[in-house]
């Protein structure tokens, strides 16, 4: 692997748990929709929406990472124990801190008889529901790792086309009330779609013109995203039919945005700037305890468990929202950091 490859991973990976932490911000303040005000409601529908591609970028990178041909004789026992065990043991540890954090805040003591069942049955808190999913999506890697990297060009666009229609612009289409077409397609689902995207679209070569115009197409994508779902949720509560990972519109933008992080300009200017470089690393380091761990910090500062609610409205939230953002990442990458100074810890944890 070349310097400037290795460099790329990590610049998505960055990316991704900036985004995330982003979208967990601004929907705390845009959830309540313009009835907890309208300035609040505005700035976090935006900055939602912008932040939409932040998930679709970590499972297309677990795509690119995991579906590569030299991948292909790697045994299926170990690809398990690699995995499964790094990314299980910390959703325990995670798990029964939000039990135990939840029976704090809303006062009752804690059913730890309750646990494992709810455990099993996932997520304890809200945003671990992605790694049940990641869990779900190893299971199938070693099934798509012969497809992904014997697949001819013409297959590969039929699949993500394929992928693209039956996940994506199908269902939106009957969400809106469009005649129903009784065909399933059930290998293709979102999450595997976005796998095979990101092995057949990471590093992707396009000219500086089409460039271009993925830039604008995700600009053009975002600024619908923002007014559609303004305008779907009028005076109530937000509405996120729009804001969902197989939505077309987000899709376009995760897909957009992979090709062109993967392109040779961000890395070689990352790699020119050696505090860049130094903030990626970080953050594709600790990313997962990151992504862990921040949600948790959100909830407590909201709870008025310190003493004072501090959300991204606390301030203009223009201003509140990427500032809180921040500064939850900058503590939540504070907080691996350290957790990786004592190895047991930071297995716990996800840090290491």
């Amino acid at each position: 692997m070349t310097p400037e490859r290795a460099v790329t991973p990590d610049l998505v990976r960055a990316a991704a748990i900036v985004l995330v932490v982003v979208i967990h911000t601004a929907g705390l303040v845009a959830a309540p929709g313009p009835a907890a005000g309208t300035t609040a409601f505005w700035a976090g529908d935006i900055y939602d929406s912008l932040a939409r591609p932040g998930v679709p970028l970590f499972v297309m990178l677990t795509g690119w990472m995991l579906l590569g041909s030299e991948r292909r004789a790697e045994p299926i026992g170990r690809f398990f124990m690699r995995r499964l065990g790094r990314v299980a043991v910390p959703l325990v540890t995670w798990s029964l801190i939000a039990f135990g954090w939840l029976a704090i805040r809303d006062h009752h003591l804690a059913q730890w008889t309750q646990f494992p069942r709810q455990l099993l049955n996932g997520p304890v808190f809200y945003h671990l529901w992605y790694v049940y999913v990641l869990l779900g999506l190893y299971l199938v890697v070693p099934v798509l790792r012969p497809i992904a990297a014997d697949a001819s060009e013409p297959l590969r666009r039929y699949a993500l086309g394929l992928w693209a229609v039956a996940s994506s612009v199908l269902p939106l289409w009957y969400w809106w009330g469009g005649l129903h077409i009784g065909i399933d397609v059930p290998v293709l689902t979102t999450y595997v779609g976005y796998l095979l995207a990101g092995i057949w679209l990471a590093a992707l070569p396009v000219s500086p013109r089409t460039r271009r115009t993925l830039g604008l197409l995700i600009l053009v994508t975002a600024i619908w995203t923002v007014l559609a779902t303004a305008r779907l949720t009028g005076t109530d509560p937000l509405n996120v039919a729009l804001f969902g990972y197989g939505t077309p519109n987000v899709l376009v933008m995760s897909v957009a945005w992979l090709v062109l992080l993967t392109q040779p300009g961000p890395t070689a200017w990352v790699s020119r700037h050696p505090r860049a470089l130094a903030v990626v690393r970080v953050l594709a380091a600790t990313s997962y305890g990151v992504y862990l761990a921040h949600p948790l910090i959100l909830n407590l500062l909201d709870s008025g468990a310190l003493s004072v609610r501090l959300t991204g409205a606390s301030v203009h939230p223009f201003l509140g929202i990427p500032l809180l953002a921040a500064a939850v990442l900058a503590a939540s990458v504070g907080m691996m950091l350290v957790a990786r100074r004592v190895p047991v810890l930071g297995r716990l944890l996800g840090a290491a």
